[in-house]
């Protein structure tokens, strides 16, 4: 995992307003988080979530 996790962070400096965010839900099922990472590249924006 840690390779990854470099590899997400070079490329996030590179970008401009980059943004770690944490979609929480909760139903019937528990508890449920789903993290996102969010960029701006060349003018698109970027949304990397599992």
């Amino acid at each position: 995992m840690k390779p990854v996790s470099l590899v997400i962070l070079l490329v996030l400096s590179g970008c401009t307003s980059p943004a770690l965010t944490a979609n929480l839900g909760i139903g019937a099922g528990g508890v449920t988080l789903r993290p996102a990472v969010s960029t701006n590249i060349g003018g698109a924006n970027v949304t990397v979530s599992p």
